[in-house]
């Protein structure tokens, strides 16, 4: 079991707070966001982790000694999608957790279970549209791009072998137009193949997730630091 990070965006929508730092660095309760997270694997006894970078990636080099992880260059960050990184970390993938490195964690919601699944969450109404889930049983069988208030994806899944075997095979034999569209993303690969994947709905409270994607984002997140430590 292992974790795949990815960490190559440029983070355009923070502006000038990602200048000179890159958004995964940023710091929630006092400690890059990147290593809370690498530190929750870590507990959960996952030790082999991946972190493809692109933007900045020289930020992210006192993580190779200090946790032993290891770096993958992502040289095309600013011209392909995310997709094209996980392609980057292809030999690798199989029983992994794929994290996007915006998604804060404020608990560890790790866990060891070998089924495939996707980490949900339901945020509050905002125009902001979210990649939202239709389930059966539990299992996904649909996504759908909208503003709906409903479980959405929060950034972070887990594939075994068998279903990451699928989502390789597809990714090998994409045409680099799919790289190319800034729109796309590893997602819509997943969404395509999901009637030949059983990837579960792991549902996690809103109270205990969040991203950075702009500064809003980071207002929210202090707000639910505040409200945690209150009920400690």
């Amino acid at each position: 079991m292992n974790a795949i990070i990815l960490a190559a965006g440029l983070g355009s929508r923070l502006k000038e707070l990602t200048k000179n730092k890159h958004k995964a660095l940023f710091e929630i309760d006092g400690i890059p966001n990147i290593e809370r997270t690498i530190k929750f694997l870590n507990e959960s006894g996952v030790f082999d982790i991946y972190i493809v970078t692109g933007y900045l990636a020289e930020n992210f080099k006192f993580l190779e000694e200090k946790y032993n992880i290891k770096l993958l260059h992502n040289e095309l960050y600013k011209k392909y999608n995310n997709a094209y990184s996980l392609k980057v970390a292809l030999e690798y993938f199989g029983d992994s957790f794929l994290i996007d490195a915006d998604v804060v964690l404020l608990k560890n919601i790790f866990t060891k279970y070998n089924y495939s699944r996707y980490y949900t969450t339901t945020r509050k109404k905002s125009d902001k549209k979210e990649w939202v889930v239709k389930t059966h049983n539990n299992r996904i069988i649909g996504i759908e791009i909208s503003n709906e208030v409903a479980p959405s994806l929060l950034g972070m899944s887990f594939f075994n072998k068998e279903d990451a075997n699928i989502i390789k095979e597809q990714i090998l034999n994409l045409p680099i137009s799919f790289f190319e569209d800034s729109k796309l993303y590893y997602d819509n690969i997943i969404i395509k193949n999901l009637n030949k994947i059983n990837i579960q709905n792991e549902y996690i409270e809103n109270k205990f997730v969040g991203e950075i994607d702009d500064k809003t984002d980071l207002e929210e997140i202090q707000q639910k630091l505040k409200g945690l430590k209150c009920n400690i």
